[in-house]
């Protein structure tokens, strides 16, 4: 049974893929891009990117063949396409088509390396997992999909963990730093099974809503790190070879996995972390924890509390996120008690800080239409007189603070062509005073301000990050260590300290340096790990975020009686696993240091590359309904994402006709234009009374006999939309205006009887759609507040044949429920429509759940749900289904119905009919035979009083894009 299922998702999931593209959106239109050939790589940046872009080929020409190595597998030449205006941090790599996409922008909790370099060394590796997979898969099956059939063999079979493990593994083998050497990675898992135990390896893949779960990345790499550190390169070698050989085979992975090391992933996972449980819970119990006060309460669910700020001696300021709530900055007393402040948007990493009663934060915002694009936005927030302030900087800007004498607040600024400043903006006006960048266009991190005119800075150099201070009226830089510390954040001031987090020995933990003499030493160390310290006016408190299993917690130490240790005194860090996973690989890759033009480029043109075909199948998808018939369909996607294309031919075997059909998008302008195209004959039948008549013409005889006809039929659609993203502060905001138009052709046949007229008619329509919902936590059913709002016209108004005119107004309501995490929805629906005789639009506003329908005129239906979680099991079922969470709804739904009645075409009569129903829904959230994708399955039992009777409909449905 197990196997059938796995099957069966493979084989629906290579159909349904072509219905879903890996969409990651689109760059603003006045781009103009160029492109540079490498042997192995092809960049497609902006004109503007050119240094970066030729640096970067020389990054990527250098990572190939150590990327390569392990692998034993050196991949085909793959584009790379690199977004520099869009605000978010981060690199993928997809099929169908094959590319790779770079976000140039660093975040503020990269690791200590060149943020480009980072992307080389992780992203390849997935260039070299996936185009080894596609290399091996056997011909017939390329032949048959193209591209998507290797994009959904390494994405249904492998493990997410291995995916991700591995890349984190090349990534921290082939430098000097990586996560793999990176505490605030590493402790997540050590601190759950000291502290709770390993759990079961279903849930520590697939996540809980009950337990914070590390991610796949975290996993992947303590077990593909410590099955490389056991078993050598060969096995993960071997696993990417027969995954592509046999991608039919029911479970390559466990095949090889068990002929190399005698475990499946589920042993694997068992035998890894027993070991590490051993080895973590004895250093556990040999930790010699200093004493500290817990300032925050025990929370039910996983919560934390970070970017600390002392209000007086004895409030604190946090940011504070949970699994049960949006994340909020808040007031916490000696007692525990708390208070919300307010609720920001997406606040960047390492992006909040105060002074006094001011609480100032970096705020992600999205571009009005690019999703490519974007700024950030400082948005202050005076929680005495509620007093707020914005300011919008030139650049992108991160790790904002403000000036002793909150007169000036300084940023780390990006700009599109990866040029790293420290920038100094006016408060309250938001001019621009000052601007420092270093000769080297070093990275910065966590300013902090020691005079009005002087800053202490984290530095990004080519040998780590480093301490330094930045003299604005000098415009000059002093370093303050040169020592490697490990990873460094969160400086704090306080007389003649800087206060920061260091990793220095193997944990986050607290140091601080003498700016009068550069002397270094250890505040505290930590059980698992402290961020985000916080002084307290009077010098005698430091709050810290401590890490626990169940969340970051405030705790407080007191300066008055710390025992501290010099920097000498303290053993630097040693990483047993990285090291060991460097030696198996043939060095560091040894990246350019210059920038200067070597590779040839020229102009990429947006025209010329506007289609890309990639994929293919033997049967016909519906791109709208996921559903999939006999016929073929092939599909196109740009690399740029702005032109997608889906042709095919479909076979109704209920009608025995086939028709051609086209669906195409463009995205490249500012509208999005759709546009659809189908052709073919149709078959229908009816029922036409025979009779037999005598000599005299007296009727002897009739019958009903079903007689079948056919048609030919032309439908083209066009459709214009606008979607225009309005995201603030902690609300989703959308409005979309869009018109349409469609063609509709008609010919009936000779079989065809008398009234089925040919013919054509026109039709146009207008919508305009608005959202505004709130953020939800993990855990929510539904926003707490939102509002949904569309409406909609379309008529008929040329053509031989007419189909009236439709209009409607669509509205819901997000309330919060009775507990935490309840949800309610409100619907409300209105809708007019004239028919043109036999042609009319298809309704709009959905019936009471449970009737089928009927030709009316108007529909006035309000329905009601409550919806709430009731368990979350984390249970496994025999292997082949994964529970994570249990919910249940009640709703109840009442609809108004108008309508005609008709005597031989025309109208006798009007009726109203008023239908209810109520009912209940209890679906889970699941994951099938370990499939990473989750998916929700369930029953709907609505009962229909008019009718007495009860419905039952199954509901299933499953999420791709957790891919």
């Amino acid at each position: 049974m197990k196997k059938i299922i796995l099957f069966s998702i493979f084989i629906a999931s290579v159909f349904l893929s072509a219905a879903q593209y890996f969409r990651t959106g689109q760059d603003p239109a006045s781009i103009h891009w160029r492109q540079i050939n490498t042997e192995n790589f092809q960049l497609i940046y902006p004109d503007y990117y050119e240094v970066q872009a030729q640096k970067l080929a020389g990054t990527l020409d250098a990572v190939y063949p150590y990327g390569s190595y392990s692998l034993k597998y050196n991949p085909k030449k793959i584009p790379v396409i690199l977004h520099t205006q869009t605000v978010q941090s981060n690199g993928l790599v997809a099929w169908a088509p094959k590319r790779a996409e770079f976000y140039t922008t660093p975040h503020q909790s990269i690791y200590a390396q060149d943020w480009l370099e980072q992307l080389a060394l992780h992203e390849f590796r997935h260039v070299v997992q996936i185009d080894k997979i596609h290399s091996n898969m056997p011909g017939w099956l390329k032949v048959l999909f193209g591209e998507q059939v290797s994009a959904l063999a390494f994405g249904g079979y492998l493990p997410w963990w291995f995916i991700e493990g591995d890349a984190v593994v090349a990534e921290t083998a082939l430098s000097n730093y990586g996560r793999g050497r990176f505490p605030s990675f590493l402790m997540e898992h050590r601190a759950q099974v000291v502290e709770k135990g390993a759990f079961s390896y279903d849930k520590a893949y697939l996540g809980s809503y009950r337990d914070f779960v590390p991610d796949h990345y975290k996993l992947g790499y303590y077990l593909v790190g410590h099955t490389k550190e056991r078993y050598g390169n060969q096995v993960w070698e071997e696993v990417l070879t027969r995954t592509g050989q046999k991608p039919l085979s029911l479970s390559p992975v466990n095949k090889t996995l068990k002929d190399y090391t005698g475990l499946n992933k589920k042993q694997l996972y068992q035998s890894v972390f027993d070991s590490l449980q051993t080895v973590w819970l004895k250093e556990d119990k040999s930790f010699q924890p200093k004493s500290f006060d817990v300032f925050s309460q025990p929370n039910a669910v996983f919560t934390n509390y970070r970017y600390n700020h002392w209000l007086n001696d004895s409030v604190l300021f946090s940011y504070k996120t949970s699994y049960d709530g949006i994340p909020s900055f808040v007031k916490v007393k000696p007692d525990g008690k708390e208070k919300k402040l307010v609720f920001p948007g997406i606040v960047f990493n390492e992006s909040a800080s105060y002074i006094d009663e001011w609480i100032v934060w970096s705020e992600q915002i999205s571009d009005l239409r690019w999703q490519h694009s974007g700024h950030s936005l400082l948005r202050l927030f005076n929680t005495g007189n509620k007093k707020r302030l914005e300011i919008k900087t030139e650049h992108k800007c991160f790790s904002p603070v403000i000036s002793p004498q909150k007169d000036k607040i300084a940023v780390v600024e990006t700009d599109f062509s990866s040029n790293y400043y420290l920038s100094v903006y006016q408060l309250p006006g938001g001019k621009l005073l000052q601007r420092f960048q270093t000769p080297g266009n070093n990275y910065f991190f966590t300013p902090e301000w020691l005079t009005n005119n002087q800053v202490a800075v984290i530095v990004l150099t080519k040998e780590g990050k480093r301490l330094a201070t930045i003299d604005f009226s000098e415009d000059k830089m002093e370093m303050l260590t040169t020592r490697d510390l490990g990873e460094l954040k969160h400086l704090r001031a306080h007389a003649d300290w800087l206060y920061f987090i260091s990793s220095y020995s193997g944990k986050n933990s607290l140091y601080r340096l003498n700016l009068s003499n550069q002397k270094i030493e250890k505040i505290f160390e930590p059980r698992f790990g402290v961020e985000s310290p916080a002084i307290s006016p009077d010098g005698k408190n430091i709050a810290l975020s401590d890490y626990t299993a169940s969340g970051f917690r405030l705790i407080q130490i007191s300066l008055e009686n710390i025992n501290t240790s010099p920097l000498d005194d303290v053993e630097p860090a040693r990483y047993p696993l990285a090291e060991k996973l460097a030696a198996l690989e043939p060095g560091i890759p040894v990246f350019p240091d210059s920038t200067e033009e070597k590779y040839a480029s020229e102009k990429y043109s947006k025209t010329a590359n506007l289609f890309k075909f990639h994929s293919w199948a033997p049967v016909y998808i519906n791109t709208e309904s996921y559903e999939f018939f006999p016929g073929v369909s092939l599909m196109s996607q740009n690399l740029l994402g702005t032109s997608e294309t889906v042709i095919g031919y479909k076979w109704d075997h209920t009608e025995n006709t086939g028709r051609f059909t086209l669906d195409y998008t463009f995205k490249g302008w500012y509208p999005v234009f759709d546009f659809s195209l189908t052709q073919g004959p149709r078959a229908s039948s009816y029922y036409q009374i025979m009779q037999n008549t005598d000599n005299q013409g007296n009727v002897v005889s009739q019958d009903t006999v079903l007689k079948k006809f056919t048609w030919g039929q032309t439908n083209a659609g066009l459709n214009v939309r606008l979607p225009l993203n309005l995201n603030k502060g902690p609300f989703y905001r959308i409005i979309q205006p869009e018109v349409q138009y469609g063609f509709n052709f008609y010919n009936g046949h000779d079989s065809a009887p008398e009234q089925f007229r040919g013919g054509n008619f026109h039709s146009l329509g207008y919508r305009l759609y608005f959202h505004q919902l709130l953020r939800q936590s993990y855990r929510d059913m539904y926003p707490d507040f939102g509002i949904i709002l569309d409406g909609s016209y379309r008529h008929s108004p040329v053509g031989l044949l007419r189909a009236g005119e439709i209009s409607s107004l669509q509205s819901v309501l997000y309330l919060p429920g009775v507990l935490n995490n309840h949800g309610i929805k409100v619907y409300a629906g209105a809708q007019h429509k004239n028919t043109g005789g036999r042609l009319g639009f298809s309704d709009v506003v959905r019936y009471a759940r449970g009737w089928g329908r009927i030709n009316t005129t108007d529909i006035y239906t309000a329905g009601v749900d409550y919806k709430l979680p009731l368990f979350y099991p984390d249970m496994n079922l025999l292997g082949l289904l994964y529970v994570r969470r249990i919910k249940g709804a009640l709703f109840a739904d009442y609809t108004r119905l108008k309508g005609n009645f008709y005597s031989d075409g025309q109208i006798t009569g009007t009726f109203i009919k008023d239908i209810t129903s109520m009912g209940t829904e209890l679906t889970a959230d699941v994951n099938f035979v370990r499939f990473y994708a989750p998916s929700s399955i369930g029953f709907r039992a609505s009962y229909l009083p008019e009718m007495k009777n009860v419905y039952f409909d199954f509901l299933f449905s499953i999420d791709f894009t957790s891919f």
